[in-house]
C-alpha cells in the first residue's frame, strides 16, 4: 500500500490534537433527544437516548460508549526542566561574556588557554590543542597544574589568596572570577546589603515568629534570646529546640492571663507545642505543622509534618501551599531562618566565604588525621572505611564522592550514622570522644561543595569579587578599559549582580506569546541583551504590564476580567466578610452593627488572631451578650483566617484617610514587582512621585504582597443584583456582604439575580464572535487533566450531532472532582480512631459519663477491627460515639449492633436532603429513632440531656463542628434552608463542573445544559441494585453517562419551579421527598410532553438498557512527546550504540556514546511499518520505533528513509507502508483485538482490547475481590481479613462477605472463560497452566491470597494493570509482546475508529 493512499484512508481519529469541532457552527436544528456525559480524568462515558430513556441506535449499534485516554499531566515537571535549562543557558552566556572580556589580554599571555578549557572534557586523542601534555590550566615550563593544585588545594584557597595578595597571572584571575560568576549565590535578598561582618538572624527570626499565633507567649520580647540559642556553639539541635521551648515560661504577656476560655496552664502548654514546632522547623528537625498552626480536617499525614533539609521543602512547597493556604508564607519565613542558620555555619562572623571555606578545609584535614589514627588499630575497619567501594556502604570513599563502581556517593547523615556505629565499637580514648562529639554537633569532616551552599546570597560573592578586582586593577590595565559606558571591572560586577526580572521573562521575543511561545518581554531596541545594556534594550514597565495581561488568571465568573491581587483592599475585605458572614452566635449571624464594630475596632487595628474565645470576649466587653452567658460560636474553623493587613499597612505608611484608588494601584505594583525591590521603587517613583516623598516610597517598597485572587473588581463592586423575591434596592456583591450576612455562594445562588446578570454580561461580550472551543478551554482555570477530558467530551457531542444532523435538546454532565492531590490516600479509619482514643484522658472520659471498665473495653476492642471492618458505617459510628446511643446516651450492645435494635439516623431528614456524610449520621436505638421520627430540629429534651456528651465528642475530635451544630440547632429549618437543600441537589460549586457547563452553554446556547450530582446517581444505582465493577471492563463509564440522563432529567423536571418562591408561600409544608423520588410519576414541566418518569414503565426500560453490553469502547491514540530519554547518564562502558542517546548530538566528538556515555531508555514517538528485503532476498514487513528526538525534526519521507537506513544498514529496497502507528492504536492480530503499547527490546507490547463480559453472579464475586485489593493497595501496612470485606449481592439483595466457596466458583468460571471461542486466539492464554498447576496451588491458598490471585487472573483478560504476576500459583505470566517482524503473523490489521467508535475502517498490513 503506498504511503499516499494510506494517508487518505485514515479517519478523523488520527488527527488527535488538531481535531476540529464544527457542530456549533452548523445550523443544526434542536431535536428531542438527550446526551449524557460522565467526565472523568482519564475517561469520558457518553450515552444518547430519547425522552423515554431508550438508547438510540446507529448502524445497528446502541449509541453509548466509553472514551479512554491517558490523564493530562500538569506542566509543573516540564516547567521545572525548562527553568533549569534557561538557568544553565544564562550561566553559559555569563561565562561566554567573561571569556570575551578577557580574550584579547589572555591571547597575549596564553593563546590556547580557552581552547584547552573547552576541550578538557575530551579524551586525549580527540583534543586539537597539539600539546602533548596532561596539563590543562597551566603549561609553563616552571608552573603546571601540579604546582597550581599544590599551591591552591581548592578554588577557595585561590580566591582567598587573590583577595589578600592579588596576582600577576591573568589565568589565576580568570579562574577566580569564573568560579564566582558560575556559582554566584542566591537572589533572595536582592538589593539588600550584606557583608562578612553583618548578622541578620534577629531580623529573619522576627519576620517568621511575629506571624505565628500564641496564647500568652510574648514572641517579640523573646527574639534576641531565640537568636542566641540558635547560634550557640557546642549544643545539639534537639537541645537548642528544648531550650527555645522553655522560653515560654520566661516571656509571658501579663494581661493574657484573663479568666475567659482555657486555663493558663492549658495556654502555656499549647504555646510550648507551637514554639517547639517552630524551633524544630528552623533547625532542620522534623516539625509538627499541626502543633504550629492548629489541626486541619482531612489532611494527609505527610503534610502534617515537615523537615526542611536539602531540596525536600522546594519539592513539597506546592502541596503544602494547597493544604495550609496563607500559612505557607510563615513556613517560607521559617525556611529563611533555617537558611540564615546554615549560612552562619558555612561563613563564620568576620570571615569572608573563601576564608571560611579554607578554614573548613583545614578542619576536614585535621579531623581526618584523628579519625585515621583512631581506626588504624583495626586494619579491617580502616580499609572498609577508607578504601572499600561497595554498593550501599556509607563510608568515607562515598562521603567524598569518590565511588567508582555502582554507587558514587552518600549523604552526610548516612555517613555520620555509619561512622558513629564504627567509632562506638572502638576502645575509649580522647580521639573517640572528640569524633562522637563532632558527629553529635554535625560538624565532623566538613565538605566544600554541599547543597547548603545554595543559601549563600550573591552579595557575599560580590564582596569578594570587588576586593579581588580592586587588588588586581593596577596589574591588569584592561580591567579599567571603558566601552558601552562601563569599564571591564564594572561589567564583571554587573554580570554578578544582574538577574533578569521574573516579570520580564524570556528575552527571545521571536518566541513570544502571539507566536505560540512563552515570551512576553517588550523591547526598546533590537540586538543582544547584556547585563550592562538591559535598560536600553528592554522596556521593564511595558514587560511588567504584559506579564499581568498574559500570565495572571482571569476572573472565575466574568470573561476577560483581570483578577485582583490577593492583598488588594477590596479583595481582603471580601475574604474577611465571606468568613465573618458564616459566623453564628447561638445559631444567629452577627448583626450588621456588631460586624462593623468588630471590623473597625479589631481588624483595622493591630490585633491577635481572632479565635472563638476572643470573639466571645469582644461581644461581652461591648455588651452585645450577657457576661454570664456562654455563647455557642459556630461557623469558623478555630479562628478567623483572613485579615485587613494591607489596609493597616496603608494607614501606617500613608496616614488616615489615604487615597484608596492610589493605594490599590500601589498594592498591585508591590504584588507584581515585589521580588525586585529596585524596580518597585522606580515604578512607585514614576507613578506616584508627585504625591509621595522618597521616605514613604522606601517604606512601601519593604512591604511583601504575594499571589492573586480568583475574582475581579468588576464582579465584587461593578455589577448590581437584587433578591428576586424581596423588594430590596439593587446593590453590588460587596455591599450585600457588608450590610447582610450572605456569603459569596449564597449571593451567586438562585435567590439573587447576580448569576443572570453575569450571564448577560458574558453573552454580550461574546455576541457575534465565532467561538473557538480550543481558545475557551485554554482560558478556563482548569487542571490539564480536566481540560483534556472536556476536549474529548466536546468531540463526542460534536460527532453525535453530526450523526443525528441535529443538536440534542438537553446535555447532562457529571464531572469527576479527582485531581492528583486529592487522589492521595487519606489516613486509615483504624489509625485515625486509635490516635484519637489514645489522646483521650481517662478522667475526661469518666466525667463524660463513661464507666471505667467501659472506656478500657472500648480502647482495647478497637484494636480488633481492621480498616475493612470499620468501613461498616454502624461500627465506625459506634466508635465515634464511644459506644453510646446519640439520642439516649445508653450503652450500645456491640453483639446486637447489626440487628434491627439499632438504626443509623439522618440528623437532617433524608426526605429533605441527600446528605449521607458522617456529619449527618448518628447511631441510635431504634426506639429512640422512632420517637425522633422525621422531624428537625431534634427534640429539646434529647438536646438538653445529650448536649454535654456531644460537646465532649466534639472536643475530642470524634465528631465535627458541623455535626455538633446540626445536633444542637434549635431554630427550625427555614424556607431558605429547604430550598438550599434542593439547590444543592441541582447546583454544583466545583470549579471544573462550572467551567464545563459554561463552555457547553457558550458553544450551544440553544441547548439546555444540566449538571448532574454524582451522589444522586450513586444513590439510584444502590437503590436499584445496578452493580458497578470497575476492574471488570470499561462499560461502567457509559452506564454512568446513561444514568446521568435518567436521574438528571427527573431531578431537573421535578425541581424546575422556583423553590424559594414555593417555600415562601407554603413554609415547611413541603410536597417532596427525596428518598422516594422514583416511586411516583414526575411530569415534564410542559404537560403535553408527558412524563419525565413513569412509575409503571420507566424502571423496566432503564433495567433493560443497563443489562445491555453493546457498548463502544475507544482509546485516544497519541504521539509521544516531551522527554527524549532517561535523564540519568550511563557511562560509556555500559552503552549500546543504537539504543542510547548521545550526550551532545551536535558535537561530533561527544556524540560518540560508546566513548563518552549516553542516555538510556530512548522514548519513542510512534512506530513506522516498513517492508524491505533481507540478505536472502526474503520480503520482510517490520515495525520500527521512531524516537522522539528524530520525530521532532519534521521528517520528510526521504529523511525518514535515511534514518531507517542507519538503523537497518543491511536492509535492501526499503519501502514505507504505514508512516505513523500511534500509541494505543487498535490492532487486530491473528483474530484478536489489542491496543498497541510501548517497546520492549525488539518487540512491541500489546494489551487486550476486547471487554470482558460475565454474568451477574460473577460480577458480584469480582466486586468483592476488587474491594479487598483496593483497600490493601491503598494501605500497604494494614492487616486486613478478606472476610471483613462486604457488598450487597444483587441476586438476593443481601449484604454478604467473600468466602472460600465464592473464590472457588470465580476461579472455575475464569478458567472456563479461557476456553470460550473468543479467547482461544488471545495471546497469553494461560488456560492449561492455570487449570493444572495453578488449580492445585489455588486450593491451598488462604482467602486473602486467593483474592490477590483472582485479581491477577482477571488482569490477564482486562490488562488494566500492565504488570502481571501469578507466582502465587506457580504460573509464569507477563505482558503480551509481538516481534517487530510481523511478516510471520497470519493476520495484522490496523483498525481506525472515530471518537465514538460508531465509524471505523480496517487497513490490512498482513
Amino acid at each position: 500500500m503506498s504511503i499516499i493512499n494510506f494517508q487518505r484512508s485514515r479517519l478523523m481519529e488520527t488527527q488527535t490534537s488538531n481535531q476540529l469541532i464544527s457542530s456549533h457552527l452548523k445550523s443544526y436544528p434542536v431535536q428531542d433527544y438527550f446526551v449524557g456525559l460522565d467526565i472523568g480524568t482519564n475517561s469520558v462515558g457518553w450515552a444518547v437516548t430519547n425522552k423515554s430513556y431508550e438508547l438510540l441506535k446507529f448502524k445497528s449499534h446502541k449509541m453509548w460508549g466509553s472514551r479512554l485516554f491517558e490523564e493530562g499531566e500538569s506542566a509543573v515537571a516540564r516547567r521545572g526542566f525548562r527553568s533549569m535549562r534557561r538557568r544553565l543557558e544564562r550561566r553559559k552566556l555569563r561565562l561566554k561574556l567573561l571569556e570575551e572580556l578577557f580574550a584579547d589580554t589572555m591571547a597575549q599571555v596564553d593563546p590556547t588557554f580557552f581552547m584547552r578549557l573547552r576541550e578538557s572534557k575530551y579524551h586525549y586523542e580527540d583534543k586539537t590543542t597539539g600539546h602533548k601534555s596532561k596539563h590543562i590550566l597551566f603549561i609553563d615550563e616552571d608552573y603546571t597544574d601540579q604546582d597550581y593544585f599544590t599551591e591552591y588545594p581548592t578554588i577557595y584557597h585561590l580566591r582567598k589568596d587573590l583577595m589578600e595578595n592579588g596576582t600577576d597571572d591573568i589565568r589565576k584571575l580568570f579562574l577566580a572570577v569564573h568560579h564566582i560568576l558560575k556559582y554566584r549565590g542566591n537572589f533572595l535578598y536582592e538589593g539588600a546589603t550584606f557583608n562578612s561582618n553583618a548578622s541578620t538572624l534577629d531580623d529573619v527570626v522576627s519576620q517568621a515568629i511575629e506571624n505565628i499565633t500564641f496564647n500568652c507567649f510574648d514572641a517579640k520580647a523573646s527574639i534576641s534570646s531565640i537568636g542566641e540559642i540558635l547560634m550557640e556553639q557546642g549544643k545539639t539541635k534537639s537541645d537548642k529546640a528544648k531550650a527555645i521551648e522553655r522560653l515560654v515560661d520566661t516571656y509571658i504577656i501579663p494581661d493574657a492571663a484573663n479568666n475567659l476560655g482555657k486555663p493558663q496552664k492549658e495556654k502555656i502548654k499549647e504555646d510550648k507545642k507551637s514554639l517547639k514546632a517552630f524551633a524544630n522547623l528552623v533547625l532542620g528537625l522534623s516539625a509538627s505543622l499541626t502543633d504550629l498552626f492548629g489541626s486541619v480536617e482531612d489532611l494527609d499525614e505527610d503534610l502534617k509534618k515537615l523537615q526542611i533539609v536539602g531540596d525536600t521543602y522546594d519539592e513539597k512547597r506546592d502541596e503544602l501551599a494547597k493544604a495550609w493556604g496563607d500559612e505557607i508564607h510563615i513556613i517560607d519565613d521559617c525556611k529563611s531562618v533555617y537558611d540564615a542558620i546554615i549560612l552562619m555555619a558555612i561563613k563564620e562572623p568576620g570571615l569572608t566565604i573563601s576564608q571560611s571555606k579554607v578554614k573548613a578545609y583545614e578542619k576536614h584535614k585535621s579531623d581526618l588525621v584523628v579519625l585515621k589514627s583512631l581506626l588504624k588499630v583495626n586494619r579491617n575497619i580502616y580499609n572498609t572505611m577508607f578504601n572499600s567501594d561497595e554498593k550501599g556502604l556509607h563510608n568515607y570513599v562515598h562521603y567524598i564522592k569518590q565511588g567508582r563502581t555502582e554507587e558514587t556517593s552518600c549523604n552526610r547523615e548516612d555517613f555520620y550514622k555509619y561512622t558513629k556505629k564504627i567509632v562506638e565499637g572502638m576502645p575509649d580514648s580522647k580521639d573517640k570522644a572528640y569524633i562522637l562529639n563532632e558527629i553529635e554537633l554535625q560538624t565532623l569532616l566538613p565538605l566544600q561543595r554541599i547543597k547548603d551552599n545554595g543559601v549563600i546570597p550573591y552579595q557575599l560573592h560580590l564582596e569578594e569579587l570587588q576586593t579581588i578586582l580592586e587588588k588586581c586593577k593596577s596589574k591588569f590595565p584592561f580591567l579599567n578599559e571603558v566601552a558601552d559606558g562601563y569599564s571591564v571591572a564594572e561589567k564583571l560586577i554587573k554580570m554578578l549582580e544582574f538577574r533578569i526580572p521574573y516579570y520580564v521573562g524570556p528575552l527571545n521575543t521571536h518566541h513570544n506569546v502571539d507566536n505560540g511561545g512563552f515570551a512576553w518581554a517588550v523591547r526598546k531596541a533590537a540586538g543582544r541583551v547584556t547585563p550592562w545594556n538591559f535598560e536600553d534594550k528592554i522596556d521593564r514597565e511595558k514587560s511588567g504590564a504584559a506579564f499581568i495581561k498574559n500570565l495572571t488568571n482571569k476572573c472565575t465568573y466574568l470573561l476577560g476580567e483581570d483578577v485582583l491581587p490577593k492583598s488588594s483592599l477590596l479583595y481582603s475585605e471580601f475574604m474577611l466578610l465571606n468568613e465573618l458572614n458564616n459566623v453564628r452566635i447561638d445559631g444567629k449571624p452577627l448583626e450588621t452593627a456588631v460586624k462593623e464594630h468588630l471590623i473597625e475596632a479589631v481588624f483595622k487595628q493591630d490585633h491577635k488572631k481572632m479565635t472563638k474565645n476572643r470573639i466571645e470576649q469582644f461581644l461581652k466587653d461591648n455588651n452585645y451578650i450577657n457576661k454570664n452567658h456562654k455563647p455557642e460560636i459556630t461557623g469558623l474553623d478555630g479562628e478567623i483566617k483572613n485579615d485587613l493587613t494591607s489596609y493597616r499597612d496603608m494607614v501606617r505608611i500613608l496616614g488616615d484617610g489615604f487615597d484608596e484608588s492610589m493605594a490599590e494601584n500601589i498594592i498591585a505594583d508591590i504584588t507584581i514587582f515585589g521580588e525586585s525591590k529596585k524596580m518597585l521603587r522606580e515604578t512607585l517613583r514614576n507613578k506616584f512621585g508627585f504625591h509621595l516623598d522618597d521616605e514613604v516610597i522606601k517604606k512601601l517598597a519593604k512591604l511583601r504582597y504575594r499571589d492573586w485572587g480568583r475574582l475581579s473588581k468588576k464582579l465584587l463592586n461593578g455589577i448590581e443584583g437584587c433578591d428576586k423575591i424581596g423588594d430590596c434596592e439593587p446593590a453590588t456583591i460587596i455591599k450585600f456582604m457588608r450590610h447582610f450576612s450572605y456569603n459569596l455562594m449564597e449571593l451567586l445562588g438562585d435567590k439573587f439575580s447576580f448569576m443572570e446578570r453575569i450571564q448577560e454580561i458574558n453573552n454580550k461580550l461574546t455576541e457575534g464572535q465565532v467561538v473557538n472551543p480550543h481558545d475557551i478551554i485554554d482560558e478556563l482555570a482548569l487542571s490539564p487533566a480536566v481540560k483534556r477530558a472536556v476536549w474529548q467530551a466536546l468531540r463526542i457531542v460534536d460527532e453525535v450531532a453530526y450523526i443525528k444532523k441535529a443538536l440534542p435538546s438537553r446535555i447532562f454532565v457529571e464531572v469527576a472532582r479527582t485531581n492528583k492531590s486529592e487522589k492521595k490516600k487519606k489516613d486509615s479509619r483504624q489509625k485515625r480512631l486509635s490516635d484519637l482514643y489514645s489522646a483521650i484522658k481517662k478522667d475526661e472520659a469518666l466525667q463524660s459519663g463513661l464507666q471505667d471498665k467501659e472506656f478500657s473495653v472500648l480502647k482495647s476492642g478497637l484494636a480488633n477491627y481492621d480498616d475493612a471492618a470499620l468501613r461498616s458505617k454502624k461500627l465506625y459510628l459506634y466508635y465515634t460515639q464511644m459506644g453510646r446511643c446519640a439520642y439516649t446516651g445508653n450503652a450500645i450492645d456491640l453483639n446486637l449492633l447489626n440487628t434491627d435494635n439499632y438504626d443509623i439516623d439522618h440528623i437532617y431528614p433524608r426526605s429533605l436532603t441527600k446528605d449521607d456524610s458522617f456529619d449527618n449520621l448518628v447511631l441510635c436505638e431504634r426506639t429512640a429513632n422512632a420517637k425522633k421520627s422525621d422531624t428537625y430540629p431534634i427534640d429539646n429534651t434529647i438536646q438538653m440531656k445529650q448536649k454535654s456528651f456531644w460537646a465532649f465528642l466534639k472536643y475530642q475530635g470524634l465528631i465535627s463542628e458541623r455535626k455538633y451544630e446540626r445536633l444542637t440547632r434549635i431554630a427550625p429549618l427555614t424556607a431558605d434552608d429547604l430550598s438550599g437543600f434542593i439547590a444543592r441537589q441541582l447546583v454544583e460549586t466545583n470549579q471544573s463542573v462550572k467551567a464545563t457547563t459554561t463552555l457547553l452553554r457558550r458553544l450551544y446556547p440553544e441547548i439546555d445544559v444540566v449538571f448532574v450530582k454524582a451522589e444522586n446517581v450513586t444513590d439510584f444505582r444502590h437503590d436499584n441494585n445496578f452493580i458497578k465493577v470497575r476492574s471488570l471492563n470499561h462499560h461502567h463509564h457509559a452506564k454512568d453517562a446513561y444514568l446521568n440522563i435518567v436521574v438528571g432529567n427527573v431531578y431537573h423536571e421535578k425541581f424546575t419551579r422556583n423553590f424559594r418562591l414555593f417555600f415562601k408561600k407554603n413554609g415547611s409544608n413541603r410536597t417532596y421527598n427525596l428518598a422516594k423520588m422514583f416511586n411516583y410519576d414526575v411530569k415534564f414541566t410542559n404537560a403535553q410532553d408527558g412524563k419525565a418518569w413513569d412509575k409503571n414503565t420507566s424502571m423496566d426500560i432503564v433495567k433493560k438498557m443497563m443489562a445491555s453490553n453493546d457498548v463502544r469502547v475507544t482509546r485516544r491514540v497519541y504521539e509521544q512527546k516531551g522527554q527524549l530519554a532517561d535523564i540519568n547518564l550511563t557511562k560509556a562502558s555500559k552503552v549500546k550504540a543504537d539504543i542510547y542517546l548521545p550526550i551532545k548530538s551536535n558535537d561530533l566528538i561527544m556524540s560518540q556514546n560508546t566513548k563518552y556515555g549516553g542516555y538510556s531508555d530512548i522514548k519513542n514517538a510512534y512506530y513506522t511499518i516498513i517492508e524491505y528485503s533481507d540478505k536472502k532476498n526474503n520480503s520482510i514487513k517490520s515495525f520500527l520505533p521512531i524516537p522522539i528526538f528524530i520525530a521532532t525534526k519534521n521528517l520528510t519521507n526521504q529523511a525518514l528513509l535515511e534514518y531507517i537506513n542507519t538503523v537497518l544498514p543491511k536492509a535492501n529496497n526499503i519501502r514505507i507502508i504505514y508512516k505513523k502507528v500511534y500509541n494505543d492504536q487498535l490492532l487486530k492480530i491473528d483474530g484478536f483485538n489489542y491496543y498497541l503499547g510501548g517497546r520492549s527490546n525488539d518487540r512491541f507490547c500489546i494489551d487486550n482490547a476486547i471487554q470482558l463480559i460475565v454474568p451477574l453472579e460473577m460480577q458480584f464475586y469480582i466486586k468483592l475481590v476488587e474491594k479487598f485489593t483496593a483497600i490493601i493497595s491503598e494501605n500497604k501496612n494494614i492487616k486486613l481479613k478478606a472476610s471483613s470485606v462486604k457488598s450487597r449481592n444483587p441476586l438476593n439483595n443481601q449484604v454478604e462477605n467473600i468466602t472460600l466457596e465464592y473464590t472457588q466458583k470465580l476461579f472455575d468460571y475464569l478458567v472456563s472463560k479461557f476456553n470460550e471461542p473468543i479467547y482461544t486466539n488471545m495471546r497469553g492464554n494461560k488456560s492449561t497452566d492455570i487449570d493444572s498447576v495453578g488449580r492445585r496451588q489455588f486450593i491451598k491458598l488462604s482467602l486473602e491470597e486467593r483474592c490477590k490471585t483472582l485479581a491477577e487472573i482477571l488482569n490477564i483478560f482486562t490488562n488494566m494493570n500492565k504488570k502481571l504476576s501469578l507466582s502465587n500459583i506457580n504460573v509464569s505470566a507477563s505482558r503480551k509482546v509481538v516481534n517487530f517482524k510481523i511478516s510471520s503473523l497470519n493476520e495484522f490489521k490496523i483498525i481506525n475508529e472515530s471518537i465514538t467508535g460508531l465509524y471505523s475502517n480496517e487497513v490490512t498490513i498482513v
